[in-house]
């Protein structure tokens, strides 16, 4: 018999045996570091359901091998593993889980189930996508309505973050589909190792992790340890306008590149400017990632085209009601619970009373998060707010706004007044185009205000992260980046802030 020939016979008897039931493959790898540092394991899973349909080889060919090969390709894959460095709450340690589901089939999963077993015992579970539960060292998995189907090709990744007492590590996973289980055996079989990178980030380092907590004292904002602190952020476009900006590591390079130390998530509140409930979620993804980098990040019910808070006030109740629940135990976390009231509301009949009643809601669920409340004539009126401040809460600030090239001495004249009355302002928009967004920029105008709202201890954060075509973009249009920004990537004001962020 010649070698060809065996070759083939070789192959077929590879094909017959696994024709009907395809051998369960794992596929698994671990990466440690060597230092002190976190390690980070990663498992992956990999079986067959039932063989694909029967092929024809050509006995003598070496195309009887490639499709014996091709059967034993996994059609299914599970992936768990530990994200990031853990980090503490009360006497409990926070881990992120990663659980995927990768569908290498050409047939669409409609329903499953997921299983990831712990080397220590579930204490409790934040969770941001589907439904988890625990039992002893075991989280269950089971999908929302929306989430169940998997289309071929597609993979599908959760995230949650595993409350336990100490660290722990991944020691299986698994999943059932309406296509079958996805079968793991208990040694791994002959394998190809691939690379991980595991993070090296001190948490402790972090904006979040070195200022913990923040609450307003006199007209500032103190950290956990009462030294006064000045928060620098960048706020999001609308993000059912530009959603691909709410980004992990868009954030990332911000912190990293730019000193941004927060975020603001703005999520306008008019249906028609984009409002749905389904993009709540987009601001549950936008405050974890912002949580998982230890920046601070601002929940801006964003008032525009409604104008009077009081328009949409049943929605805005529904949202906080969410956030607080989800986020009541976070620190990095604060409320904007009206962006820009105009269009001639006041704020003794309109604003105030809206205010409270959101103030009471959201502390029924978070007693100590930051509120910010926005003030007549889209945030500027401050010095009419504060001869007339909420009484009888904590941690409440206002919001003021302004574009460098339109407003100038006057307004912060107006801001000096309300300084001067005790009114804590947080300047939660600004940008230094003109009001409108548009138009020229005025940098040495800019350069003023900053200059003077460091001097004063307030906050501020610029408008906005998009590469939308107009001038208080701050990345250049055209730019489809969403991180790993260049100094040639941003726009004159994007250029103009990094170079006032990273100056001390």
């Amino acid at each position: 018999m010649n070698q060809s020939a065996k070759y083939a016979l070789g192959a077929l008897g590879i094909f017959i045996a696994g024709g009907i039931f395809a051998t369960a493959i794992i596929s698994t790898f671990r990466a440690q570091e060597t230092e002190a540092t976190l390690k980070e394991d990663v498992y992956r899973y990999a079986g067959e359901t039932e063989a694909a349909s029967e092929q024809t080889t050509q006995q003598g060919s070496e195309t009887a091998t490639q499709a014996a090969a091709e059967q034993a390709v996994a059609q299914y894959t599970v992936n768990a593993f530990v994200k990031g460095a853990p980090w503490s709450e009360g006497n409990l340690t926070l881990q992120e889980i990663e659980f995927d589901i990768a569908n290498n089939s050409g047939a669409e999963i409609t329903d499953w189930t997921g299983m990831i077993q712990f080397d220590g015992d579930v204490q409790g579970i934040n969770s941001w996508n589907d439904t988890f539960s625990y039992d002893g060292k075991a989280v269950l998995i089971s999908p929302v309505e929306w989430n169940k189907n998997i289309k071929a090709g597609e993979t599908k990744k959760l995230n949650f973050h595993l409350k336990t007492s100490g660290p722990v590590t991944v020691t299986s996973a698994s999943a059932s589909t309406n296509v079958g289980d996805i079968k793991m055996s208990q040694q791994p079989a002959q394998q190809t190792q691939q690379a991980v990178i595991a993070t090296t980030e001190d948490p402790s380092s972090t904006p979040v992790g070195q200022h913990g907590q923040l609450k307003v004292s006199g007209t500032k904002i103190v950290d956990k340890n009462g030294t006064p602190i000045i928060l620098q952020g960048v706020s999001t476009h609308g993000i059912a306008w530009f959603p691909q900006y709410v980004d992990k590591e868009g954030f990332r390079t911000l912190r990293d590149t730019m000193g941004v130390n927060t975020i603001r998530l703005a999520l306008y509140s008019s249906p028609n400017e984009g409002y749905s409930t389904a993009m709540h979620q987009k601001v549950v993804d936008g405050v974890n990632y912002a949580k998982e980098l230890g920046m601070y990040v601002i929940i801006d019910w964003h008032i525009l085209q409604n104008g009077n808070p009081n328009t949409d006030k049943e929605s805005a109740k529904a949202f906080f009601t969410e956030m607080t629940g989800k986020f009541k135990d976070y620190d990095n976390v604060i409320y904007e619970i009206c962006n820009e009231p105009n269009g001639g509301v006041t704020w003794e009949n309109d604003i105030k009373p809206y205010a409270v009643d959101m103030i009471n809601l959201i502390r029924a669920q978070d007693n100590d998060a930051i509120i910010i409340v926005g003030t007549p004539t889209w945030s500027q009126d401050v010095d009419v707010v504060s001869q007339s401040p909420i009484t009888g809460q904590t941690n409440i600030m206002y919001a003021l706004h302004f574009y460098a090239a339109t407003h100038r001495q006057d307004l912060r004249n107006k801001l000096a007044t309300a300084l001067g009355n005790g009114l804590p302002v947080f300047v939660t928009e600004f940008g230094i185009s003109e009001a409108s967004g548009s138009g020229g920029i005025d940098e040495g105008e800019g350069n003023n205000w900053i200059n003077y709202l460091r001097q004063n201890g307030i906050s501020y954060v610029c408008w906005n992260l998009s590469n939308k075509d107009e001038a208080c973009a701050l990345i250049r249009s055209g730019v489809s980046k969403t991180s790993g920004w260049t100094d040639d990537d941003l726009s004159q004001e994007g250029k103009w802030l990094k170079n006032i962020y990273t100056k001390n």
